[in-house]
């Protein structure tokens, strides 16, 4: 999802956002949705107005099922995936996510006026990724990105020409950030909420979209040639990747449609990778992720450490965003960790929930450990006696995967 950046997480179809579904108003969408992963998803679609997830919600491994709606309304719509739950926040956050538009039978205002269509049509969405799921839980993103790719519209600017009009399809999916989407130099001549043409205004600088908030925008490009820069003017998220440039030039080739789908999964993360996004621990985490408790040389006790600063003991491990929370402890022998689950939803089982274990899986030790199923605010402490290494996952969601490495003090 950048130079060099990759992030490890969940997809449709190996993408994040996943297809884009472009259909008309009035007609019937066959969706069929097949769990080829380990673990339990599901599909929200928020286009069609009928219960979703009594047919498409706790989908098991290798289960497919098919859905059939109608696009009543016309607009631009998310979806995502939705086990049920827990699951629903943060397989959203994962990056399972996608646009659908519903073509209206009305025209759009200017294509009505000047009598034809768009010479382009732009459809992006705007995207958060996080580096653990304590950052989610708290709204604190690494990147924030349009059309799954940091700064991708930079990187290969789109082109246009002078007068064109541009019809622009943007939904923030977020999952937690609002947007205030804007092109430096222009000023929409109609913007429709959520892409319906009967809610229309006129003459906007920008359009205010939280998450799942949408709208269609009808511009054309000033008779300048130049970079016009497609940014959300909430600055403090565009400098994490949301930012894009139309590229406008007289001779400049002609593209009819950018499409919002996201990058194509890789098999494996390569070799040279200068960073690696994990939320959820699926991979062995890199120094980034890593949290070394010294000792403490005037009592021979351990200092502890909490998310941010040092604090009384024990050394806290949080559950939270379906993570743990730091992913890798070093911790020296004598110390006591304790699992807190921080996660809020404890309510029904297995993927849905967030329950919360942890399980030994691997260890170089000789103290493995399993912790009770631990709802909201619940702790569990263990006490280190021994050197070791034990890798570690949440039995109930086994994507979720943390180590701990316990040294001798005379090993630092």
């Amino acid at each position: 999802m950048d130079e060099g950046v990759y992030v490890k997480g969940f997809s449709f179809n190996g993408m994040s956002p996943g297809p884009m579904l472009l259909v008309e108003e009035g007609d019937t969408v066959e969706i069929v949705l097949k769990n080829a992963d380990s673990v339990a998803h599901g599909l929200s679609i928020h286009a069609a107005n009928t219960q979703t997830s009594k047919f498409l919600g706790n989908v098991q491994p290798g289960e497919e099922r098919i859905f059939r709606f109608t696009a009543d309304f016309p607009g631009v719509f998310m979806y995502h995936c939705a086990p049920g739950g827990h699951g629903i926040m943060t397989h959203t956050m994962g990056g399972q996510h996608g646009m659908i538009v519903v073509e209206p039978k009305k025209k759009y205002r200017l294509e009505a006026e000047l009598g034809r269509q768009p010479d382009l049509k732009l459809y992006i969405v705007q995207s958060e990724w996080y580096a653990s799921g304590r950052d989610f839980f708290d709204g604190r993103a690494t990147y924030v990105v349009f059309n799954g790719f940091n700064l991708r519209y930079v990187n290969e600017p789109i082109p246009v020409r002078p007068g064109d009009y541009v019809r622009i399809y943007f939904l923030n999916v977020g999952p937690n950030l609002t947007s205030t989407f804007h092109v430096v130099g222009g000023i929409w001549e109609y913007i429709y909420y959520q892409g319906n043409p009967d809610n229309v205004m006129k003459g906007s600088q920008t359009v205010l979209a939280g998450p799942s908030d949408s709208w269609v925008i009808e511009w054309r490009v000033p008779p300048v040639e130049g970079d016009y820069t497609l940014v959300t003017h909430v600055f403090n998220t565009a400098i994490k990747g949301a930012l894009g440039i139309l590229r406008a030039k007289k001779e400049a080739p002609r593209v009819e449609e950018v499409r919002a789908e996201g990058p194509k999964a890789l098999a494996a993360i390569p070799a040279d990778a200068k960073r690696v996004l994990d939320p959820y621990g699926l991979g062995i985490p890199d120094h980034d992720h890593t949290v070394r408790v010294p000792p403490d040389p005037a009592q021979g006790q351990p200092l502890a450490v909490g998310s941010r600063a040092l604090e009384s003991l024990p050394v806290r491990v949080q559950m939270v965003g379906n993570s743990f929370y730091p992913k890798v402890l070093e911790i020296p022998v004598g110390t006591t960790v304790e699992f807190v689950n921080e996660d809020v939803f404890d309510l029904l089982e297995g993927e849905r929930t967030g329950l919360h274990d942890a399980v030994v899986i691997d260890v170089r030790g000789p103290e493995p450990f399993v912790t009770p199923k631990l709802g909201h605010a619940d702790r569990y402490r263990i006490t280190f006696t021994q050197p070791g290494e034990y890798t570690y996952i949440c039995s109930i969601h086994p994507y979720m995967k943390g180590i701990i490495r316990v040294y001798a003090p005379v090993d630092r």
